[in-house]
């Protein structure tokens, strides 16, 4: 199965994935990550690896892929009517504070 392959490319590189999306959007610890911009950055993250998928394989690929990482405890479920909202559990992406910004 053609998925497969760039489910295994994003779980071996779930790091540099990481860092591939907080150079696209607001992703910092403890920020709610949506459903959405991880499909648009599963895309964008294998399209640059050379690999062009569908919106369709995007979504399976996000729902694989988020299971993958609550497993890691990287994301925390939200609960919600849609469970399409996680929470960052990524110190790595701590937002740095204002006062440590002006020193």
């Amino acid at each position: 199965m053609r998925e497969m392959k760039e489910l295994q490319i994003l779980k071996d590189n779930w790091e540099e994935f990481l860092k591939f999306m907080k150079e696209h959007y607001a992703l910092y610890h403890l920020s709610n990550v949506f459903v959405r911009d991880i499909e648009y950055a599963v895309k964008n993250y294998l399209l640059n690896k050379g690999k062009k998928i569908s919106f369709a394989e995007a979504e399976y690929l996000t729902g694989e892929l988020a299971k993958f990482l609550v497993e890691k405890g990287v994301f925390k479920p939200v609960k919600n009517e849609f469970n399409k909202v996680w929470v960052l559990n990524y110190p790595a992406f701590k937002k740095q504070s204002l006062q440590s910004q002006e020193k």
